[in-house]
């Protein structure tokens, strides 16, 4: 299943909505949506989905018991520290929210310097849809981008929050 890209237009922390020059494409980074690694595809497929694209992290939105049940091979990687690319974890419940609001928002801000950094980063829940939609939304806004602009590119790569609290995050954020 191959990653689904997102467009990033990186705004300079500029205050006005009007829009401010982006970051050169050379030193932009990459962000992709996708489903739980090892669920919908063996995980061999998916390790070389990411060495084709490079993925310098992965952030992953479920809870662990979640991702053993899912796709043990990925759980299997993670607990053994073998997987080829760094791994963040910011866990949701399905069409819920992180417990944490400050871990979440200081995650979204590590995850938006990367991509300004040029790292490419893929966002995966179980389907790639709910979380991960709302979890890149967030990131979009923290790149400049308005709630409509950021939720209309979340939206054309296939995933969208699913919830009225994943919702009322992204307007939050």
């Amino acid at each position: 299943m191959p990653f689904r890209p997102l467009p990033l237009t990186l705004i300079h922390d500029a205050p006005a909505p009007a829009p401010a020059p982006s970051v050169p494409p050379a030193s932009a980074g990459r962000l992709y949506l996708h489903s739980m690694p090892g669920r919908l595809e063996s995980w061999g497929a998916f390790l070389d989905e990411a060495r084709l694209h490079q993925l310098h992290l992965v952030v992953c939105m479920n809870p662990l018991e979640e991702v053993a049940q899912l796709s043990p091979q990925y759980h299997k990687a993670i607990a053994e520290g073998r997987l080829p690319f760094r791994w963040q974890h910011l866990p949701m419940r399905d069409f819920g929210l992180g417990a944490d609001p400050a871990a979440f928002t200081r995650g979204v801000e590590q995850i938006a310097h990367s991509l300004r950094l040029g790292e490419r980063i893929l966002l995966h829940c179980a389907a790639g849809i709910g979380r991960t939609g709302t979890v890149a939304a967030c990131v979009l806004k923290s790149l400049g981008q308005s709630r409509e602009q950021a939720l209309t590119a979340v939206r054309a790569a296939g995933s969208n929050p699913q919830s009225a609290l994943q919702s009322g995050w992204v307007d939050r954020f």
